[in-house]
Formats: structure tokens, sequence, C-alpha cells
């Protein structure tokens, strides 16, 4: 089971911790309402080290990785990035990574559970281009900046205009005298800020950060998980995998109809031109808890789709989740029945507006 950097100062802090994708990450520091509060009337700080990190070197890395991906990526001057889909050579997801362009290397994030995997797919691929390519998930660690105060936070420790930060942008900063790659990567659907730095100095980073004396309130999985969900935002392992192609999972952003060739392409395309889409990511509010991931979902006799995420919202209380239905039964609005392991009904699904941004108080 590996550990983030930071596992024993969370420990310290009251965290209870939760496995994760071979990880054991912190869930809650105590309050997860609080916790959920934070990041979206305040600023919150989340521990995301165990995301994958590749960084990238060569002058053929940005060709060879824009003829592997879905998205235009092969001119991106430092300070700029792009997200892009990595697939199958049918067009299903591989995983969703994020290139971010620095003066001598390229970041790449990706899921945690596909970093090694997308190493070994870009290695295949990999004939006499120059290219190198050092996993660095276990030498640096990541915290995440999150909340509607976090620009203004982050603006008077770096002395950076940073609200003005496009997604995908990065920049060195030095915060508390700790170095650290500042990236924009909105991971929960709204403005948010990763912050790389060595092993060693992220225990310093997370202190600087929370330590402010304007407050930042330290969140764990199960409030990240809420925003997730709300925010429409599809993980892998989830939402995410190689049974799905990148319509389904409403990653149509990181799609260049305009680019040349790459491994896919033609499947992609051909699913979008003649309309073969057949199925797709909706938000779902239940009408009770006790749902489970992966249950199925039912519309009369017809199957509908398949539940794959499922949230307790924090402050309501209510059952929301993410779900991949067939497109007849996505319209916001319809109701679906869920169906339990004996077959029988356990709750109704209605699909909602996604992102689903349920009503809390203020």
């Amino acid at each position: 089971m590996t550990r983030s950097p930071l596992h024993n100062l969370h420990h310290r802090s009251g965290a209870a911790f939760v496995q994760l994708f071979g990880w054991e990450v912190a869930a809650t520091f105590g309050d997860v309402a609080a916790e959920y509060q934070a990041a979206r009337q305040g600023a919150a700080l989340l521990d995301r080290s165990y995301v994958g990190r590749i960084r990238i070197t060569g002058k053929d890395a940005l060709d060879l990785l824009n003829r592997l991906s879905s998205n235009k990526v092969d001119i991106l001057p430092p300070g700029m990035g792009a997200g892009t889909v990595l697939p199958t050579s049918k067009g299903r997801v591989i995983d969703l990574i994020h290139l971010f362009a620095t003066e001598d290397h390229l970041m790449m994030l990706t899921s945690p559970q596909t970093c090694q995997q997308v190493a070994d797919w870009i290695d295949t691929y990999t004939f006499s281009e120059e290219i190198a390519l050092d996993d660095v998930t276990e030498d640096t660690a990541m915290v995440t900046l999150l909340g509607p105060d976090a620009p203004a936070l982050l603006e008077r420790l770096t002395g950076m205009t940073v609200a003005q930060l496009e997604p995908y942008a990065s920049t060195h900063v030095l915060i508390d005298s700790v170095p650290a790659i500042l990236l924009r990567t909105d991971p929960a659907g709204a403005p948010g800020y990763d912050l790389v730095t060595s092993a060693d100095q992220g225990e310093a980073l997370w202190r600087a950060l929370s330590d402010l004396p304007t407050g930042v309130t330290p969140i764990g999985e199960a409030a990240y998980s809420a925003l997730r969900v709300e925010g429409g935002v599809p993980r892998y392992g989830w939402e995410l995998s190689e049974e799905v192609n990148p319509w389904e999972v409403n990653l149509r952003q990181f799609i260049s109809f305009t680019k040349g060739c790459y491994t896919g392409q033609e499947v992609i395309l051909r699913l979008y031109n003649y309309k073969k889409i057949q199925r797709q990511l909706v938000a779902l509010a239940f009408s009770s808890a006790g749902v489970e991931e992966g249950a199925t979902l039912r519309q009369g006799d017809k199957e509908a789709g398949k539940i794959t995420s499922v949230v307790r919202h924090p402050v309501t209380g209510r059952t929301i989740g993410l779900a991949i239905v067939r497109s007849a039964f996505a319209a916001p609005g319809s109701e679906l029945e869920v169906v339990g392991a004996q077959g029988d009904g356990v709750a109704t699904a209605t699909v909602m507006d996604t992102p689903a941004r349920v009503a809390v108080p203020a």
C-alpha cells in the first residue's frame, strides 16, 4: 500500500484513512460537511499525491503524444498545456491525460491506476523518436487548493496574478521558500490549483498553505468525491475505462476535429459523424439511500444503464451520483428504477442536468 509523503502529517492531524487505487489516502479530517463548505465558500486543501506524474523530455515528445491522443498537443509553449484522451485503436479510453509544458520538460498527469499503463502504451509506439519518460509520482508531492478564495490566497503567497491563469496554465512559484510548479487543473469542475514539489518538501508546502491566518481547511476524499460528482467530473475506475469511448463520458472538449491522424481517430470520429453514440454520462438524484455503485438502472422492462458513482451529499444528506445510460433515457427529468442485487427496485433515480448542482444553503 503506497502512502503520500504527507501521510504522517495527516495522521497527526487526526485524519481517517481509506484505501483507494492502491494508496492509503485521507478520507476526512473529522467534519465532511465543513470540508465541503470550505471548498464551496472559502478555501480547501486536498492531498492529491496519488495522481500519476510523469516527467517527459526529448524533442519528439509532443509530436509523438499528438499522434497517440485525441487533442491537438503538438505545439505547447512553456506555461501552456492541454488535456487529451489516450485512446485504444478501437477508440476506447485508456486514460484522460493532462499535459503541462515547462521550459525544459513536460509534466504529464495520469489517473492513479494507469500511470504505468500509460507509460507502457507510449513506449510501445516509440521507435526512433527522442523521448524519455520518468515516473516521479513517489518522488514528489502534489497538493490542491480549491475554493473561491484560492486565487487570492495564492496571489498573496506568490506575488503573482493567479486569478488570470487559464485552465492548463502553469508556472514556477516559491511559497515560504518551497519551490513548486503551480498547475491550474480544475479537478472538481471549478477553478482549482495543483502544486507539485519534491516529496521531502511536501510537509513544508502543506503547512505553508494550511497555516494561513485567513484559514484554509484540509479536506479528504469524502468531500472531494461529493464535489467531483456534483461537477459531473468523470474519474478512472468509476466512469473512465476501456469499456467506454470518449463521447460516452463527456470528454468532447478533449477531442480535436481538425488535427491529423491519431490512434483510434477513425472510430472516434465515425461514432460522432454517423450519430452512433449510444450512451452518455448523466447526473442522478436518488429517492433514498442504499444505492450502490455498479447497480443497474431500468425503465419498465428496458435496461437503461449502470450507476458509476454514488455519494451522500455532506450538507443536504441526499444521495446523488453519476451513471452511464443509453441516450434514450438521458433527458433531464427522466425517472429510472435502481435495481438491487436480487433484481428488485431499491430506489428511484432522477436524471439531473450535468453538472448536477444540488442546492446548498449558504
